[in-house]
């Protein structure tokens, strides 16, 4: 085994030199720079081919400096990156990229004609900032963007390749082998190798810790083995937190359990078990708060109001320490190389002296203005600023199933329209500071949404009250409690009042839009509306528990309504005249009026109708229908100013079928056409022929249809007769029956023999053959042809 020693060239065993027995480069595995992907955009839209091209600065312009026109000892053959990131200087000698020359090189840039000098600046900042955190680090942006433009190109990593891109020859070979032996392609590890700065250092543990798995486990990049060591750290102590809050939940010191999921939560805002440890033990503190044996049975920092179909949250402002001297000396996380110093976020060291025993993450802040003067009254303040919130919605037993509630304006009140209907909810409020949880959450009592029915209208109706009413969309039950009310001071049998209270309740069968109920004696009823809503909406199901509103208490009075007319005497004379008699009914006025709308029943409320406002009749009514019309007469019984209908009666007078005619049309039919009978929606056709009697009944639509009416004969004389067909529950004055009749039709004379002279007449008239034989020769047509 060979003992490599820095600066000696490896000899081969046949004396020279074999350069292919060095080690390959180590590359690094990810940019390490919060804003990689902002920084490798900007540089491709200048026209750089990688930020090399934005460190070596613009070209020098003929006349802007005295050694411009002075010859170069040796020439421009490109950077050296393996062991640093080097541009060639004047005769042999090479400039490292350090804090000085990117200082001047920016300089360079403000101070350039090129139209790209504006923002080349402004990124030479950006690079300023990056190797302040690490000395190495403008190399290894560098060396990341050569590295994936050889591994990227169609003929795969090679030398000239990379001799192409800038870099110099010494150490393009090994370059594009080591490309070539490990760095990764195109896919989600070096997409996670991009972007994992971008959510780590932060809040996102678990979100960095998913995307770390896509990274190597093991590796070489020694920047990467110590962000995954410290990434490793916090996600350790989490796990350990969240196990105190769990050991100190079970023993019932509450508090501290709610504190440590807190913390918890502040270094792992993404993690859904810590923060629904959280508000499980945010909850548990509230319902002691509700409970009656605590001081204050009601918590004033947080108020609901169950309104209709929604949810009103207000809430109190978080009582948090403002004064940012009583919070100890401030700290700063430090963040990944390349961050802006805004990036960083400032925390009471009270906070994060715990951060920095688990990853070593935190040191003095630097003064981000002239070296060496204290940082600004405003760059001081740690917990300090407005107070921001957010308010979640979960299912009560369920603190993981939580919903964010939408909330934009400052105020301290929310307004939620899409709260669950039936379920049981509760609301916790989160108060940020920075964008970071300050405090333990507040959370509510046991929220229900039930809303009862809306529009509720009492309407009395014969023999009882009609309740109608407008349901939410989700209620699957419904149900109506009748009660009579008592007075005040009102003894029941027992002796004991009631005070108003309703009694002797009854369930009545309620629908989604109301209720009739009857019989009922006149008087006052309370009803208590209640609607059923599934105690999970998700499985909805007819034997389902229900969940009930709190109800909705409606009075409604019974009236006295007349009896309905129900003996009705109708007789018809030989005059045409129908004679229509009533027996008056037991309770209000009986009259006899001609209705002009759709038929009733009995007993139906004709209140307010021009018919039941007509004058009173007495004694039987006779009627006679003009001609094609139809007459519907229906008692009405009046009391006060209700009327109920009686049993109705249908007249009508069918007009008599006119223009009758007939015709035979085919062999053994014939075809009727006639004008139709008005009002009849029926017709009888009967046609008697040979003794033997038949008929058909056609309807006003078939015939409106067809315009005719066929059927089968012979030829044998018929009569035929056509009536309208009175309907079943009317009473109609017949009209005289249309009649017409059919002669006989004479038999056709009997064919001749096949073989006759009369069936070669009767099948070639115009062939005037003297002699009764068949034809012979050719036919007379064929003669006028040509012969061929």
């Amino acid at each position: 085994m060979e003992r490599w020693r820095p600066g000696a060239r490896a000899e081969g065993t046949n004396g020279g030199t074999d350069g292919r027995r060095l080690p390959l480069p180590v590359l690094p595995q990810f940019p390490g720079m919060r804003g990689f992907a902002d920084l490798d955009s900007v540089i491709g839209r200048l026209g750089f081919r990688h930020a090399a091209d934005l460190l070596r600065g613009p070209a020098v312009e003929a006349g802007t400096s005295p050694f411009a026109t002075l010859p170069k000892a040796t020439t421009d053959d490109g950077f050296r990156i393996l062991d640093g990131l080097w541009f060639p200087a004047r005769g042999r000698a090479w400039t490292r990229v350090d804090l000085r020359h990117i200082r001047e090189t920016a300089e360079r840039w403000r101070t350039s004609t090129d139209p790209r000098a504006g923002t080349a600046a402004a990124l030479m900042d950006t690079m300023e900032t990056v190797v302040r955190d690490d000395p190495m680090g403008p190399r290894r942006i560098v060396l990341w963007q050569v590295c994936r433009e050889l591994k990227d190109r169609a003929g795969g990593p090679t030398a000239e390749a990379a001799e192409a891109l800038g870099v110099h020859s010494t150490d393009a070979a090994a370059l594009a082998s080591a490309v070539a032996a490990g760095f990764p392609g195109k896919g989600p590890a070096r997409e996670a190798a991009e972007s994992i700065n971008e959510v780590w250092p932060g809040a996102r543990l678990r979100e960095a810790l998913r995307i770390a798995d896509l990274l190597p486990a093991h590796p070489t990049d020694h920047v990467l083995a110590n962000f995954r060591t410290r990434l490793n750290d916090r996600a350790a102590a989490v796990d350990r937190l969240m196990a105190e809050a769990r050991r100190l939940g079970t023993l019932g010191e509450l508090r501290a359990a709610a504190v440590s999921w807190l913390a918890a939560v502040r270094r792992a805002a993404d993690d859904e078990q810590a923060m629904a440890g959280l508000l499980g033990a945010a909850t548990l503190l509230a319902d002691e708060r509700h409970s009656p044996d605590a001081r204050e049975p009601v918590d004033s920092a947080l108020r609901v109001t169950v309104e209709r179909r929604a949810v009103t949250l207000r809430w109190t402002a978080a009582r948090l320490p403002r004064d940012t001297d009583r919070l100890g000396p401030v700290f700063r996380i430090r963040p990944v190389q390349g961050a802006p110093a805004a990036a960083a976020a400032d925390v009471p060291v009270g906070a994060v002296d715990r951060e920095a025993e688990e990853g070593g993450m935190a040191e003095p802040r630097r003064p981000t203005t002239t070296e060496g003067a204290p940082p600004a009254r405003s760059e001081r303040h740690a917990l300090g600023g407005p107070v921001s919130y957010r308010v979640f919605r979960f299912v009560d037993g369920a603190p993981e199933q939580t919903v964010e509630v939408p909330y934009t304006d400052s105020s301290l009140s929310v307004l939620d329209l899409d709260a669950p209907i039936g379920r049981r909810v509760r609301y916790a409020v989160l108060p940020l500071r920075r964008g970071q949880l300050a405090g333990v959450p507040r959370i509510t009592a046991a929220v229900l949404l039930v809303p009862d029915v809306e529009e509720v209208r009492a309407v009395p109706v014969p023999d009882g009250v009609r309740l109608e009413w407008r349901a939410h969309p989700a209620a699957t039950g419904f149900r109506a409690v009748r009660s009579m009310p008592r007075r005040a001071g009102q003894a029941e049998p027992s002796g004991q009042p009631t005070d108003g209270v309703p009694v002797d309740g009854l369930m009545v069968p309620a629908g989604r839009k109301g209720v009739v109920d009857r019989p009922l004696r006149p008087g006052t009823y309370l009803y208590e509306i209640s609607c059923g809503y599934p105690a999970v909406p998700d499985l909805p199901g007819p034997g389902g528990e229900l969940v009930w509103s709190p109800g909705l208490r409606v009075a409604a009075t019974a009236v006295d309504w007349p009896s309905p007319v129900e003996d009705v005497t109708v007789q018809r004379l030989e005059d045409g005249t129908v004679t229509i008699d009533w027996r008056p009914p037991a309770r209000g006025n009986g009259r006899l009026v001609e209705w002009p709308g759709l038929p009733t029943a009995t007993g139906d409320d004709v209140s307010g109708t021009p018919a039941a406002l007509s004058a009173p009749g007495e004694g039987p009514v006779s009627v006679v229908p003009e001609v094609r019309s139809r007459v519907r007469m229906t008692p009405v019984s009046v009391l006060g100013d209700r009327a109920v209908a009686g049993s109705s009666v249908l007249v009508e007078r069918p007009g008599a079928v006119e223009d009758l005619t007939a015709r035979r049309t085919l062999p053994g039919t014939a075809e009727l056409r006639f004008r139709w009978p008005e009002p009849a929606v029926l017709v009888l056709v009967v046609w008697e022929q040979e003794g033997r009697r038949q008929e058909m009944r056609v309807a006003r639509s078939r015939y409106l249809a067809d315009q005719r009416v066929e059927i089968p004969l012979n030829g044998r004389p018929c009569r035929v007769e056509v009536s309208a067909v009175p309907r079943p529950d009317a009473v109609s004055i017949p009209a005289v029956p249309a009649t017409t009749s059919l002669p006989h039709l004479p038999e056709p004379p009997p064919q001749p023999p096949r073989s006759s002279r009369g069936l070669a007449l009767l099948s070639f008239p115009w062939t005037p053959w003297s002699s009764g034989g068949a034809p012979r020769g050719r036919p007379w047509w064929r003669r006028w042809l040509p012969r061929a």
